[in-house]
C-alpha cells in the first residue's frame, strides 16, 4: 500500500502530492477523543466481527463530521428566525470480499436497510458514547454487506462464468492518507449577521408590489474526521456561508414572477459587503418590479443564443454534469442481460473520442485555492473517500475526452480512482483564442441574420433547475437593442449543444454553482459562450386569472 502524509497548520502545507513509496513526516498531535474512539472501534470491528457462516469485512471506513450551524431568515427588516446549533453526523462504509470481488460487485443497491436501534452520535466527547453509535450502524451495516457478498458468490456460481466476463464492479486500492489539519477558531458574532440580513429584507419594503421576500443565510463550521481500515486519518475543518436573497411577485392577471440572488463563501466575511449587497437587492427588485411590463416570447426560437456571465458557468455546468452523459464515470452497472457498451448512457466507451468543439480544454483543478485571487469554494484537499485528487486531471482536451471524474468504485476497464468522490471541485473551461464580448454580439446578430430570424436571443441568467431563464434578452438585429423578456424556457443543454461551438469569451470569471448532489463546484470560465442551434421557448407557468388580492397590502 502506498502511502502519503499530509500535516497541515491553517498557513502551511507539508506534503501534497500524490507519491509512490511512504512519506514520513515528523509532528506530534495530539489525537481527539472523536479520533481515537473512530479508530478503536474500528480496530475492534475488524478482530472481532463474526456473522456465522458468512465472511469477515476486508474494509471499514469511519467518517464524523463535528458542525456548528447558524442560521438567519428575515423579511420585510424582521427576523423570522435566528438559531445557532451542533450537530453531529457519521458514516459507515463496510467491505466484505476483497477489492476485486465484494459485497458491492454485482447489483446497483449499494445502501443498508434503516435501523430503528441506531444511535446519534453523542455532541459531548464522550469516547463509549462515540463508539456505541458507531457500532450500531456498523452492526446492520456487517450483516447485510455479509449476506449480500455470499448471494453474489453464489450468483457467480448459478452462472458459471468468470467474473471478468459479467458486469461487475471493483474497489480500487489508493494510498494511504494522513491528513491532519489544524482548523483556525471563529468567533460568531451572531448580532452581526443578524443584523446583515434584516437590513437586506428591509429593502424590500419599498417594493410593495413584490408580494413575498426573504433573506436566508448559513454558516456551517467545523471538523471532518475520517479512518479508514487502511490506515488513512484525517482530519480538515469545514467551513460554508452561504446567502440567498429571493422575491415573488405576480403581473394582474396572476403570472408568477420570481427571482432570486445566490452568494457563497468561507465565512460570512467573504460574503458581498452589506453595502455591495444592499446594491445587487435593489437592482434585483427594481428588475423584478418592472418585469411585469416586459413582453414576453411569444413563439419557439430556435438559433444562435449568446451566453454571458453567470449564464455561461450555468450552461457549462448542465453540459458536462448534469445529465447522464457527461464527466464523471458512471458506477451504475448494465444488466446482466444487457451487454450493449453503452446500455447505461454513460460516455466510458468514449475515451479518445471528441465529445465536443475542438476549441474546448476541460481540466478539474480541485485542490486550486484561487484564481486572480478569487477564491474557489469548490476546492478540497482529499475527498469523502480519503483520496488526494491530482493537481490537474484533463477531461477533455481539444475537443478529445481523456479522462472522467472517479470514485473508488470502478465499473469499466481503465477506470482509476483519481479523488473526485465529492465531485469536480474546481472545473477550468480554456480555449486557444477568445473574442470581445462585443465582438461575439455582432456575430450573434450575423448568424440571425444569415439563418433568416427576425431577431436574436442572449441569456445572461439560468433559473435553478433548468427550468426557466431569469434574464433573457431579445436582440433587433438592425439596432443591436436588447429588450429583456418577462420569461422564457431554454431546453436541455447536454454535451451535444457543444459538439459546435461558435465563440468564446477572451476574458476568465468564477462563478460558484451547486450540483445535484449538492457539493459545490467552482468554474473558471470564459465570460462569453456563443452556441448555434439552441432551442428556447415560452414559459407557460400555470396560474388563475382570477387569483387577485381583495385586500390591498399593508405596504401600498
Amino acid at each position: 500500500m502506498r502511502h502519503i502524509t499530509i500535516l497541515k497548520t491553517s498557513a502551511l502545507l507539508l506534503a501534497s502530492t500524490l507519491l509512490a513509496g511512504t512519506v514520513t513526516v515528523n509532528a506530534q498531535e495530539q489525537e481527539s477523543v472523536i479520533l481515537k474512539a473512530m479508530k478503536d472501534e474500528m480496530k475492534r470491528t475488524l478482530a472481532e466481527a463474526q456473522y456465522e457462516g458468512h465472511d469477515k469485512p476486508f474494509y471499514i471506513s469511519y467518517g464524523i463530521t463535528d458542525l456548528n450551524v447558524f442560521t438567519a431568515n428575515a423579511t420585510l427588516g424582521g427576523l423570522v428566525r435566528s438559531d445557532v446549533f451542533r450537530d453531529r453526523n457519521k458514516s459507515v462504509r463496510l467491505l466484505v470480499g476483497n477489492y476485486v470481488f465484494n459485497d458491492e460487485s454485482l447489483d446497483n443497491n449499494l445502501t443498508s436497510p434503516p435501523n430503528a436501534n441506531d444511535l446519534q452520535v453523542p455532541l459531548d466527547d464522550d469516547y463509549f458514547g462515540i463508539r456505541r453509535a458507531l457500532w450500531a450502524s456498523t452492526d446492520v451495516v456487517y450483516k447485510g454487506a455479509a449476506q449480500k457478498y455470499k448471494k453474489h458468490q453464489s450468483t457467480l456460481k448459478e452462472e458459471n462464468k468468470k467474473l471478468a466476463d459479467m458486469p461487475h464492479r471493483e474497489f480500487a486500492t489508493v494510498p494511504v492518507v494522513t491528513l491532519l489539519e489544524q482548523p483556525k477558531p471563529y468567533a460568531l458574532d451572531k448580532e452581526k449577521w443578524n443584523h446583515y440580513c434584516k437590513e437586506l429584507s428591509a429593502l424590500f419594503k419599498a417594493y410593495p408590489v413584490i408580494e413575498n421576500s426573504a433573506v436566508a443565510m448559513s454558516f456551517t463550521y467545523g471538523e471532518e474526521y475520517f479512518v479508514n481500515s487502511e490506515g488513512t486519518t484525517i482530519v480538515k475543518p469545514l467551513t460554508i456561508a452561504f446567502l440567498q436573497c429571493g422575491a415573488i411577485m405576480k403581473t394582474e392577471k396572476g403570472e408568477p414572477l420570481f427571482d432570486n440572488l445566490v452568494r457563497y463563501a468561507r465565512t460570512p466575511e467573504g460574503l458581498p459587503s452589506l453595502a455591495d449587497m444592499k446594491a445587487q437587492v435593489n437592482a434585483m427588485a427594481k428588475k423584478l418590479t418592472t418585469s411585469k411590463d416586459n413582453p414576453v416570447l411569444e413563439e419557439d426560437y430556435n438559433g444562435p443564443v449568446l451566453f454571458q456571465g453567470t449564464a455561461v458557468a450555468e450552461a457549462f455546468l448542465s453540459a458536462l454534469f448534469a445529465y447522464r452523459e457527461n464527466l464523471t464515470a458512471s458506477n451504475t452497472l448494465a444488466s446482466t442481460m444487457d451487454y450493449r457498451s453503452e446500455s447505461n448512457g454513460s460516455l466510458d466507451s468514449k475515451i479518445g473520442k471528441p465529445v465536443v468543439d475542438n476549441t474546448l480544454t476541460v481540466t478539474a483543478r480541485t485542490r486550486l485555492k484561487t484564481y486572480n485571487n478569487i477564491p474557489l469554494i469548490g476546492a478540497y484537499e482529499v475527498d469523502d473517500e480519503g483520496v488526494v485528487p491530482q493537481d490537474d486531471l484533463v477531461l477533455v482536451e481539444k475537443g478529445i475526452l481523456k479522462n472522467q471524474l472517479n470514485d473508488r468504485s470502478l465499473t469499466k476497464t481503465g477506470q482509476m480512482a483519481n479523488g473526485h468522490a465529492s465531485g469536480p471541485g474546481v472545473v477550468e473551461v480554456s480555449v486557444e483564442k477568445g473574442s470581445a464580448v462585443q465582438a461575439m454580439k455582432q456575430q450573434l446578430i450575423a448568424s440571425a441574420k444569415k439563418e433568416g430570424l427576425s431577431f436574436a436571443i442572449i441569456v445572461r441568467k439560468i433559473a435553478p433547475g433548468g427550468d426557466g431563464i431569469s434574464e433573457v434578452y431579445k436582440v433587433n438585429l438592425e439596432t443591436g437593442t436588447e429588450t429583456l423578456l418577462r420569461s422564457a424556457r431554454l431546453s436541455s443543454l447536454g454535451l451535444k449543444n457543444l459538439k459546435r461551438v461558435a465563440a468564446t469569451g477572451k476574458e476568465k470569471q468564477v462563478i460558484t454553482l451547486q450540483t445535484g448532489g449538492n457539493n459545490l463546484v467552482s468554474y473558471i470560465v470564459p465570460d462569453a459562450l456563443l452556441l448555434d442551434n439552441m432551442d428556447i421557448a415560452p414559459l407557460r407557468i400555470p396560474y388563475q386569472e382570477e387569483d387577485k388580492d381583495y385586500i390591498p397590502s399593508p405596504l401600498n
